[in-house]
């Protein structure tokens, strides 16, 4: 009986072993986890239930609820005046005898005072907060879209390791098999096979260990980065799916990948990312350096105070009468005597809003260059893509199905075949590759585009 036929008999043999015993192992966590369900998401964790996950666990977007009602509570305590003033005295008591009707000029003092704002520094004030509360909104949505890219990102680090240990154990049968052959064949002494053979057989095997370390190491990596967005370690039996959803990746997209396609290729970079929540924040804050610039011009203005007072005078020693005072008044502060400082005040506001101005172009032109990478990367890697899937994939395929039916006719060896197999795998690998740095390219440009098109699509 040929060796390829013996060891395949054994291989599915093996196989039946592995499933009835994984079988008997993963019964009672079944069992464990039907009682107590991960969070409602089972075993197998998808990119978005992730999402989902992230955004709901997310401190910051909580945080930032309550920075708006604070910022909106200071835009409304801002309308209001200062509080007034109120002082009480007793004045002009003699010292000879501290009677309060000795003297005329004896009298218990009830005063009010109430300042005014300085020119229309309230309002700017006011309008200022106003600002600072709508761009916790934007901020939000920038968050959003940041924590989606990054928790995407994270989440294809979990699923490429993961599927490159399943086409590593796929390589290991084949280098297993080889080896067993290697073996049978160099002990019944065939003058094809040296030990040398067997040698580079059992180095590819120990090179191969090396690549399930690694693999394994960022498994583990990625799945300890992801649990950070969740506040706590994810479970040790958790797994990915076997495909890449890129509905989820543009789910505020409605998932569809042509209508996102047409965003990209249609949209100038410079022209939408404008609407970008980035961008955006540094609009707002544009926004409140010319505030600032308002309330240091206001500084420039008088500040007006008016009081009244009410003083009570006590009869006299004989009863006569005394006639009670009522005294009304205003200040006014001079600001004129520091021009320098005030001239000083404004143009140090106007250079931060020309600052905030500038910054809102450079950030521009920084996300619509990264655009244009990230639009070079996802042309080459959809050719690479076409590529592999209508050309190498089938070959290697081929490959490996004509060295079988050569090995059956005694035209081949089995060390062809197993190698035709391990190219298979290989091609399989890189071709995976392919899919995660594409869906990590996805990602970061919808990231880019998606908040910008919302946003602009939003204002038409």
């Amino acid at each position: 009986m040929r060796y390829f036929t013996v060891f395949q008999k054994v291989n599915e043999c093996v196989a039946v072993y592995r499933k009835s015993r994984a079988l008997f192992t993963v019964l009672p966590l079944f069992l464990l986890y039907s009682l107590f369900p991960l969070k409602g998401y089972g075993q197998v964790l998808s990119l978005e239930q992730a999402l989902q996950l992230a955004i709901q666990h997310d401190p910051q977007l909580k945080g930032n609820a309550y920075r708006e009602q604070g910022f909106n509570a200071q835009s409304d305590a801002a309308a209001y005046w200062e509080n007034p003033q109120i002082s009480a005295s007793v004045q002009n008591i003699p010292t000879d005898g501290f009677a309060v009707d000795q003297e005329p000029m004896t009298q218990f003092k009830v005063g009010l005072k109430q300042q005014l704002p300085r020119g229309d520094e309230n309002v700017y004030t006011q309008q200022k907060y106003k600002v600072m509360g709508k761009s916790v909104s934007i901020e939000n949505q920038a968050r959003k879209a940041w924590l989606k890219k990054e928790v995407t990102l994270t989440w294809l680090n979990w699923f490429y390791a993961s599927r490159r240990i399943t086409l590593l154990d796929k390589e290991k049968a084949l280098l297993t098999q080889l080896l067993d052959f290697t073996n049978s064949s160099y002990s019944q002494g065939a003058s094809s096979t040296v030990q040398q053979d067997i040698l580079k057989v059992r180095l590819a095997l120990l090179s191969l260990d090396d690549k399930y370390v690694q693999a394994y190491q960022q498994q583990s990596e990625a799945k300890a980065a992801l649990s950070k967005w969740y506040g706590a370690p994810l479970e040790e039996s958790l797994s990915v799916p076997s495909t890449i959803d890129l509905s989820a990746i543009l789910q505020n997209h409605n998932g569809n990948l042509s209508a996102f396609l047409n965003v990209i290729d249609s949209a100038e970079p410079f022209t939408i990312l404008q609407h970008h929540p980035e961008a955006i924040l540094l609009k707002f804050q544009t926004q409140i350096e010319a505030q600032n610039v308002n309330i240091a011009r206001e500084q420039t203005k008088s500040r007006w105070a008016f009081e009244a007072s009410y003083g009570y005078r006590q009869d006299d020693e004989n009863g006569v009468s005394r006639a009670d005072f009522v005294s009304f008044g205003v200040q006014v502060d001079l600001p004129f005597f520091n021009q320098s400082r005030q001239d000083a005040s404004i143009s140090a506001a106007a250079s931060k809003m020309s600052a905030s101005e500038t910054d809102f172009r450079l950030k521009v032109n920084e996300l619509a260059s990264k655009a244009d990478v990230l639009k070079t990367r996802l042309s080459g890697l959809s050719e690479r893509k076409t590529l592999y899937e209508s050309a190498l994939i089938g070959e290697t395929e081929q490959l490996s199905e004509a060295e079988l039916t050569a090995y059956t006719s005694d035209t081949a060896d089995i060390t062809d075949v197993v190698n035709a197999n391990l190219m298979l795998v290989k091609v399989q690998d890189d071709l995976l590759n392919i899919d995660v740095e594409r869906a990590k390219t996805f990602a970061e440009l919808a990231y880019l585009y998606l908040p910008s098109h919302i946003n602009l699509s939003s204002k038409e």
